[in-house]
């Protein structure tokens, strides 16, 4: 259910680079079993002209609802409930580990009372077990490290 590398590949504007045999067929034949799978479950159809027309946003669409399972999964396992977070929505939690999805690879961030799944990046890894912030933009976090400065309570 997430987004795959196939995805990427049939919604590219690029003409298909691959050979007509060999591994270059066994790729086709899973692209065409994946754009059978799409349409299936309405989130591609086929157009008159025998093209097709995908969802629009079909990679985020894939990769919010491989997120919203996974994440439904592993509240079932820590006893912290999952929220999904939302474009221009600021993070701030214990970064505890991570899960490679098929979308890619995301942040488990704990807060006290839930946690979530943010897209990874590799300058966190140094912050595992520790505090961190960050403010999610198009499928992307923009972290923020170190301490702020300023009064507080």
């Amino acid at each position: 259910d997430g987004a795959t590398w196939l995805d990427r590949r049939l919604v590219s504007a690029e003409a298909s680079d691959l050979v007509p045999s060999g591994f270059g067929q066994q790729v086709r034949e899973a692209m065409d079993r994946r754009r059978e799978h799409h349409i299936d479950r309405g989130d591609a159809a086929r157009q008159p002209n025998g093209g097709i027309a995908y969802r629009r946003n079909l990679l985020a669409t894939l990769r919010e609802r491989e997120v919203a399972r996974v994440g439904g999964e592993l509240a079932a396992s820590k006893g912290l409930p999952f929220r999904a977070v939302s474009d221009g929505e600021t993070v701030a939690g214990k970064f505890t580990g991570t899960v490679q999805l098929s979308s890619g690879k995301f942040a488990i961030v704990e807060q006290s009372q839930e946690f979530t799944l943010v897209p990874w990046r590799p300058v966190i890894d140094r912050r595992l077990g520790r505090e961190i912030m960050g403010v999610v933009q198009g499928g992307s976090v923009s972290w923020q490290m170190g301490r702020a400065r300023g009064l507080g309570l």
